[in-house]
């Protein structure tokens, strides 16, 4: 068993079987009951831990938010995702999922269980009287997807107000592209900003041997297309981070009817606010063309989430926390990318970091993908950034001065 400071740290052997067994018993966002009810199971009874759960005391149904220590300041927080992807599984693993269409292809299992170990891990630091502070661990549910409403977990949970008295927050996500001993942190937007849309180019429809005598909303979608295509690279500086994407295109349905409409969906990701409004703007400006070209259109944008940004004194913080804890750790100063996470919710209204933790599995694999895999010793290294870094984050509120 390894010490910190005196208190038990959970071994990798634990990390792994708490893992495994959630990695078996994925569930999709919103619906990670079983979950939520192992994650209790795990945590239930330990010393200095309050346990609290379902939409009463946390805003959601699912998750729980586990508090260790009396209630006295400094509170500072920690939090993982808990749910998954309607992915079908094709790792060939012993733990593979067992149920059909649902995996974990996140890491959520692997940030789950770095967590419930520095719950337990603080729990006995507070039982030798050294927590000095109280720590919030959140093991937040839907992560991944809105429900009905356009929320995700993050929003319910800090509607409910369960987290305002948190002065500082850290998280950690794994990234199964980087190998392990490295680590990407760095301030400012490490996420992007996330917005969706969804355009219907409406013609009129006809046969398909007479076009002329049609408003073809395919042709129309042809024209479109390139445009849409260059507005990240023609309407924005070239040092700006941006991406649209077309995901999706449905219509028609035979060889020879022109089809009355068709349906485009896709994403925009940028990481300022300007380069999301001007986007957008433009989006809508270039679609004039459909009109003069005869068609029309109906155009829905959702805002999804914010660019996820790292405050920069907590970032500085943590990045001296894992060159003390481990010298040989490579920190690289960069963005995990374009990708979003709604962690970025709680980092607009907290002072707040998430780092990536390299976790390179033997057969290269990258997130949402059904073949996802990490090393699992990355684990190990998680669990104690998230204890030491909640401790940290308690002294330097303690004593602003100190380090």
């Amino acid at each position: 068993m390894s010490r910190k400071g005196g208190a038990s740290m959970v071994r990798i052997e634990q990390l792994m079987t708490w893992r495994r067994h959630l990695h078996r018993e994925p569930e999709l966002s919103f619906q990670e009951i079983r979950t939520t009810s192992y994650i209790i199971e795990q945590l239930q009874g330990l010393p200095g831990v309050q346990l609290r759960s379902g939409i009463d005391q946390i805003g959601v149904h699912t998750g729980v938010l586990a508090i260790v220590g009396n209630g006295n300041g400094p509170i500072v927080g920690l939090r993982a995702d808990i749910d998954a992807l309607p992915i079908t599984e094709n790792t060939g693993a012993s733990y593979q999922s067992c149920n059909s269409g649902i995996m974990h292809a996140c890491g959520h299992d692997g940030h789950t269980a770095m967590l419930l170990g520095a719950v337990h891990t603080l729990s006995s630091l507070y039982q030798l009287g050294t927590l000095r502070g109280t720590v919030k661990c959140l093991f937040q549910p839907a992560e991944e997807s809105e429900d009905a409403q356009g929320k995700t977990g993050a929003q319910y949970v800090l509607e409910k107000g369960v987290l305002d008295d948190v002065e500082a927050i850290l998280a950690l996500h794994l990234d199964p592209e980087l190998s392990l001993g490295k680590i990407k942190l760095q301030s400012g937007p490490v996420m992007a900003n996330v917005n969706t849309f969804q355009l219907t180019i409406l013609g009129t429809g006809g046969h398909g041997a007479y076009p002329e005598q049609t408003v073809d909303p395919i042709w129309l979608t042809s024209v479109v297309l390139p445009y849409l295509y260059s507005l990240p690279s023609r309407k924005l500086a070239a040092h700006e981070p941006s991406v649209l994407s077309i995901c999706q295109i449905s219509g028609g349905a035979s060889t020879n009817v022109i089809p009355s409409d068709v349906m485009l969906r896709g994403t925009i990701r940028t990481y300022s606010e300007e380069a999301r409004i001007k986007l957008v703007e433009e989006l809508k400006r270039g679609l004039q063309i459909i009109i003069q070209l005869g068609g029309s259109y109906d155009l829905h944008v959702h805002q999804g989430e914010p660019a996820l940004l790292n405050d920069p004194e907590l970032t500085q913080m943590i990045e001296e926390l894992i060159k003390e804890m481990e010298p040989n750790c490579t920190v690289i100063q960069q963005s995990f990318g374009m990708g979003g996470e709604d962690f970025s919710h709680f980092t607009r209204k907290i002072p707040g970091a998430m780092l990536f933790l390299g976790a390179q599995a033997e057969s290269k694999t990258s997130l949402h993908q059904p073949t996802f895999n990490f090393d699992e010793r990355a684990m190990e290294l998680g669990m104690r950034i998230l204890v030491d870094g909640a401790l940290r984050m308690i002294r330097r509120r303690r004593n602003p001065n100190g380090s």
